[in-house]
């Protein structure tokens, strides 16, 4: 009889890995053996090893191993219809749920939310077909001008878009079908950044609170989430640095599954050193009932009103591009940065390579003999 294992990811040795789950002596699993983590299924086919995700909870984990046991004795007596005209078969709204529940298996829930949200746009716009095999190139040029003109999305946000819905399409045996389409040109923009004028106006409007949030923010280039999840045991006071680690038991993990050690400033240091506990509380920055607080976006948008800047223009990401563009500006190799901002490649922290801004009273300086009056500049 096919055989289906149940393993778990976990960490071991600061590295994650996917261990089996133990059984009891009576063979059932001992689900509570290991440290949390998500669930993964693995069996054997065509002398191949096969997995897939298996949620976050061991009933999860049953009905996937339950499902892909039966799938496996079914073709095993030769009951089982073949995979690529079951998928291709599959009502398109069927097929989204379970491409999703995958991906609620292996990504982090703000990946999810992103897929989700492109996904029941992709759903809604083809409501009148039943299948995937029913989409066309022409389809999907289409749904690209709607996405433009409905959506108001951008170059960039569209192809962010049809890149989900190809990985998608993939999944249901239409692999290239968006090779024929005609993708936008990505717009690459400049990389912004808070001036030094409204950072101050920013930190006076700041009440104490506030100000040890958004230093964390603007010297870390921590991201929103691992601001949210950042706990006490994270940071080193004796090192002067904080660490972005991975909550398994609150469903938290860096982006990539990465964890990272980043170096800070000690007047951070000496800021957080000061910064209230709650008693019994892991969270540096909880909300006021102790569990983490989801509400920094609101909390920056109420001081850059007060402040009297506009808070549209005030967002928690801007202090992470600040930090970037500020450290590979003060000198700090790309590699460094790269890693200190958990960036993927070193392309994408490049993209922070960005041109001073404040540079006006040394261009006013410059003299050019019979063109430009000043100090005159020889060498």
């Amino acid at each position: 009889m096919p055989k289906v294992n149940i393993l778990k990811q976990v960490k071991v040795d600061e590295r994650w890995k996917l261990v089996s789950v133990p059984r009891t002596d009576k063979g059932g699993y001992d689900w509570n053996a290991l440290p949390e983590g998500r669930y993964f299924v693995e069996w054997w086919q065509g002398g191949k090893r096969k997995r897939e995700a298996g949620g976050g909870t061991a009933s999860d984990a049953l009905e996937v191993a339950r499902r892909r046991k039966h799938q496996l004795e079914a073709k095993a007596l030769g009951l089982a219809q073949d995979p690529a005209e079951e998928i291709s078969r599959t009502p398109l709204h069927i097929a989204v749920k379970r491409y999703l529940d995958v991906v609620e298996g292996l990504k982090k829930p703000n990946t999810l939310r992103k897929y989700k949200a492109v996904l029941m746009r992709f759903l809604e716009f083809f409501s009148d077909r039943t299948t995937a095999k029913s989409i066309t190139p022409d389809d999907l040029n289409d749904y690209m001008v709607h996405l433009k003109r409905k959506h108001n999305l951008g170059s960039n946000s569209v192809i962010h878009n049809m890149v989900i819905v190809a990985q998608f399409l993939k999944k249901q045996g239409r692999a290239g079908l968006t090779r024929a389409i005609d993708l936008p040109q990505p717009v690459t923009s400049l990389p912004i950044e808070y001036s030094d004028n409204d950072l101050k106006k920013f930190f006076d409007a700041c009440t104490s609170e506030e100000r040890t949030i958004f230093t964390t923010f603007l010297l870390t280039g921590m991201r929103d989430q691992e601001v949210v999840h950042l706990a006490w045991g994270d940071i080193n006071f004796a090192l002067n640095t904080i660490k972005v680690t991975a909550k398994p038991d609150l469903g938290f993990y860096p982006k990539r599954w990465e964890e990272r050690e980043v170096p800070v400033p000690r007047p951070l240091t000496e800021l957080l050193a000061k910064h209230p506990r709650n008693s019994g509380c892991r969270f540096v920055f909880p909300s006021p009932a102790g569990n983490r607080e989801y509400h920094l976006l609101d909390k920056c948008k109420a001081v850059a009103t007060r402040a009297g800047l506009n808070e549209e223009t005030f967002n928690l990401k801007t202090f992470r591009s600040t930090y970037a563009t500020r450290m590979l500006r003060a000198g700090f190799d790309v590699r460094t940065v790269q890693h200190w901002m958990g960036h993927k490649s070193l392309e994408t922290t490049m993209r922070y390579l960005a041109p001073a801004k404040d540079v006006h009273d040394r261009l006013d300086g410059v003299h050019i003999a019979g063109v430009l009056e000043g100090p005159e500049i020889t060498g």
